[in-house]
């Protein structure tokens, strides 16, 4: 009961600063304009995003299925596209604690009982996706370095993503040390079973081939999924200003500070396309749109997630 009221908790919290963020987005927005760019969106540009946004889908249901793989799971890209589809369409309705990651770990690890092996293949997943997007931002950042240091925001996000990086270098060392067995016999059973499960990732072939599938999602899911969004309202930008801080956004994006994003991927969207000069009303109409066009893609799954609570049902 404790567990579950600091759940609710969180999510209230989470809650206040969606709502929080998202009232500075009406005051601070030109909605008309929003409108008006809207207007200018043709079949044909929506039809492209979402052929890449459908490609990307497939490269991290292909990434989730290697991790699962690795952990004795054999199932087809179709299965994992399949979850990965229904658990994007739930995050539009529930909290990441009751959300989309626990339906797919949930499903994948149902017929032999395989929940903890399971859970670590759904995070795995989401932290090489992560590592994708960091390690481009820091690629873009060197090559746009004098533009990224005139901006303090991003001179300190880049740091704090650089640490990270470098953290879970030095972690993986301290892992393989001796002295890591000696510390999980002081570390509960279920923890040490879920970190056991982790460390069998770190050095292995499976992870570094994940890393690298999850930074060719980055680029085509996130980077030229939106980017064609940008071509088809004219929104002027160097390309090189545009990949220095997209990936950003979507790290910034992925802190759970908030419900499923909301309001905090708008803002960051207005604050760090800003720095270049691009309208506010401009970037939120690609924000807006793609959380869209995203979320009517998701409800393709609609079925598949009632059949599989017949099932549960039965």
């Amino acid at each position: 009961m404790n567990l579950f009221k600091s759940k609710i908790a969180k999510f209230l919290v989470k809650l206040i600063i969606s709502l929080t963020f998202i009232a500075w987005l009406i005051l601070k927005i030109n909605w008309q304009d929003v409108l008006t760019h809207c207007r200018q969106l043709t079949v044909v540009s929506i039809v492209v995003y979402l052929v890449i946004l459908l490609i990307g889908m497939v490269i991290s249901a292909y990434k989730w299925q290697l991790l699962a793989e690795f952990k004795g799971f054999n199932y087809s890209l179709k299965k994992y596209f399949q979850l990965y589809l229904t658990g994007t369409f739930l995050n539009n309705f529930f909290p990441s604690f009751i959300g989309g990651d626990t339906y797919r770990a949930y499903q994948l690890g149902k017929k032999n009982g395989r929940y903890v092996s399971a859970t670590a293949s759904v995070v795995m997943d989401r932290v090489t996706g992560l590592l994708g997007a960091m390690i481009l931002a820091v690629f873009f950042a060197a090559f746009n370095w004098k533009v990224v240091a005139a901006h303090r925001v991003l001179v300190i996000i880049i740091g704090i993503v650089i640490l990270v990086l470098m953290g879970l270098f030095v972690g993986e060392l301290i892992a393989n040390l001796p002295i890591w067995k000696k510390l999980s016999r002081f570390i509960p059973k279920k923890v040490s079973e879920v970190i056991k499960d982790f460390a069998q990732y770190q050095g292995s072939n499976v992870f570094s081939r994940s890393i690298a599938i999850g930074v060719l999602y980055s680029f085509v899911g996130l980077a030229c999924v939106n980017y064609a969004l940008f071509w088809a309202l004219g929104i002027k930008i160097g390309i090189l200003n545009y990949l220095t801080v997209i990936f950003l956004i979507s790290i910034v994006s992925s802190i759970p500070v908030s419900v499923n994003n909301l309001g905090i991927k708008e803002w960051a969207y207005v604050t760090f396309f800003g720095f270049f000069g691009v309208a506010s009303s401009a970037v939120v109409t690609v924000a807006l749109v793609s959380r869209i066009l995203q979320m009517l893609v998701s409800f393709a799954a609609l079925p598949m997630y009632l059949n599989s609570r017949k099932n549960i049902d039965k």
